[in-house]
């Protein structure tokens, strides 16, 4: 098995709020600098520095407290992008182990996924440190020299490592200095017995690991069923133009969930916080499930633009519920597939002009045909059976015809189709329809049975 142990440096600067890039900010555990943003660390500020003396050199740093939970959400974010890469992720030391062993057919080898990986990580603007291992703690070990030597490189770089890298108990290393070990290369030259008689059942087994000859079990992470994320921010966002970056990528990492899952989805809940405290709610349904990331943007994007914020917004989230299996598309062999389709189409003008500004013609289950055909605003109608052929072309009134349609050159052709219906709303009708020509053309007429007058319905295509 092979294993990457990612770390990110930036984690709980990026825990508080995505744009610490632009902030001189810090964070702090207990009265110690945990980490600085890199406006922050130029004017001097470093790990390490307690909050007072980094004031003194920074008058405008603005000093957070960690937020572990905050962190542990991150975290669970990032799993979700890493398990893009491998299907084994766990989250582990502040930061995440992938298995990679079995990712080599789809990534390639070894250094073509770590590329991919840090690519990626790049693409996000997130700053990154990653090295490879037979087991998560070898990798550790590897990462603490900011080195990543590739498999066939491993035992030569552990017994250049030094032991004072290998996370022992100082009473531990004390121990094996005085016995003349400076790294781990020297350690493995002793026999395994006077090892054990001279450290920790604990120490030992967690050396023996370090060198790849014991393996720690981990607990890998599962995508949870509803998906959501939230991306937060130091200074509130004041315009739309400033949201949309946080909410493209929030939906990209809504389609990586839903590809992974084989599922696609109808329905987006969007919640924007804002500095006063109040939550801006709004849902995108969409024509049909979808799972492209531009698909699940575009129309809440145009939504959000139809909604006036009252002040600026710290955090935006993403919720996805409702799920459903993904749908295939299906073309012939010599069409073309395009770019504009009908449904994404319907998506952005809903969006933008709201559910009630988008009509579609649809047949209702009445047989009188004037009110058969209406406008509806829904798409989740019932289909009602088919019925005989129906003309394209209606004529609204219908035309008298008289008492004998032949005087009007119309040859009656099929027929009858006898309706009678329309009890229940007090306006009854009973008709026998003909289909009749008239010049070349096909028409649809009609003979009132109370009255025995004829008259033009509708034409045919």
């Amino acid at each position: 098995m092979l294993y990457a142990q990612l770390q990110f440096p930036a984690l709980s600067l990026e825990a508080l709020g995505t744009d610490y890039v632009d902030t001189c900010v810090a964070v702090h555990d207990g009265h110690v600098i945990r980490q600085a943003s890199p406006r922050a660390l130029s004017a001097g500020v470093l790990p390490g520095m307690t909050i007072g003396m980094a004031l003194t050199l920074c008058d405008t740093l603005t000093a957070h407290p960690r937020a572990p939970k905050k962190e542990q959400r991150l975290l669970h974010q990032l799993a979700h992008w890493a398990y893009h890469f491998s299907n084994q992720v766990a989250i582990r030391e502040s930061g995440l182990c992938l298995e990679i062993g079995k990712s080599e057919r789809l990534f390639g080898a070894p250094a073509e996924l770590v590329s991919q990986l840090k690519q990626s990580a790049n693409r996000a603007g997130r700053p990154m440190r990653i090295a490879l291992g037979d087991t998560p703690e070898m990798a550790d070990v590897f990462l603490k020299q900011q080195h990543c030597p590739m498999p066939d490189a491993f035992q030569d770089a552990l017994k250049k490592t030094p032991l004072s890298l290998t996370g022992l108990p100082d009473k531990a290393l004390r121990r094996l200095s005085l016995m003349g070990f400076r790294t781990l290369g020297d350690y493995v030259q002793v026999p395994t017995r006077a090892k054990q008689k001279r450290l920790s059942t604990t120490d030992f087994a967690h050396l023996e690991a370090i060198l790849g000859r014991r393996t720690t079990p981990l607990t890998w992470f599962t995508p949870p069923p509803v998906f959501l994320q939230s991306q937060s921010f130091l200074r509130g966002l004041e315009s739309h133009d400033m949201l949309r970056f946080p909410m493209h990528r929030l939906s990209q990492e809504a389609s990586r969930w839903l590809c992974h899952q084989h599922r696609a989805s109808d329905c987006l809940n969007w919640t924007l916080t804002l500095e006063n405290r109040q939550k801006l709610l709004f849902s995108v349904r969409l024509n049909r499930p979808e799972w492209q990331a531009d698909i699940l943007f575009e129309p809440s994007w145009l939504t959000l633009q139809t909604h006036t914020l009252a002040a600026p917004v710290v955090e935006v989230s993403l919720r996805i519920q409702n799920t459903h299996a993904q749908h295939s598309e299906t073309h012939d062999f010599f069409q073309k597939t395009e770019s504009n389709d009908r449904g994404h189409l319907l998506d952005r003008l809903k969006a933008r002009l709201g559910d009630s500004a988008i009509y579609s013609i649809c047949r209702l289950p009445d047989p009188r045909p004037e009110k058969a055909n209406q406008w509806h605003t829904k798409s989740d109608f019932t289909e009602p059976p088919p019925l005989p052929p129906r003309p394209v072309w209606w004529v609204t009134p219908p035309e008298p015809l008289g008492l004998q349609p032949e005087l009007k050159g119309h040859e009656l052709v099929q027929g009858p189709e006898r309706l009678e219906s329309g009890w229940w709303d007090f306006d009854t009708v009973c008709r026998q329809y003909w289909i009749s020509r008239h010049a070349h053309r096909l028409a649809w007429i009609y003979q009132d049975q109370h009255t025995k007058q004829w008259w033009l319905s509708g034409w045919f295509a």
